[in-house]
């Protein structure tokens, strides 16, 4: 993907809010502090900004190049928001 657009940028900050919110309730944390405002996309769709997700890079600031789709980004998210709960719940989900 070369950028998001202006409604692929809303849905990834609202399921990154979404997954927040999902992972504070199950496990009563909010390790990043940031849980009103996980992840913010840049406006000109090109770089995401997280403080709450690591995604695949470990960093703060994720390029869109790095994902081929929006499904992409989901999973990514998805998978990180997973593996978060079941270490601090110590179960497999």
């Amino acid at each position: 993907m070369k950028a998001l657009t202006t409604s692929e940028k809303s849905l990834i900050e609202g399921y990154a809010a979404a997954l927040q919110d999902i992972m504070k309730e199950i496990t009563g944390a909010n390790d990043c502090a940031k849980s009103y405002d996980p992840l913010t996309v840049s406006d000109d769709g090109k770089i995401m900004h997280s403080y709450a997700f690591d995604m695949k890079d470990g960093g703060r600031h994720h390029m869109v190049t790095q994902y081929k789709t929006v499904e992409d980004i989901k999973k990514t998210l998805l998978n990180e928001a997973v593996k978060e709960i079941q270490q601090c719940s110590g179960q497999e989900l």
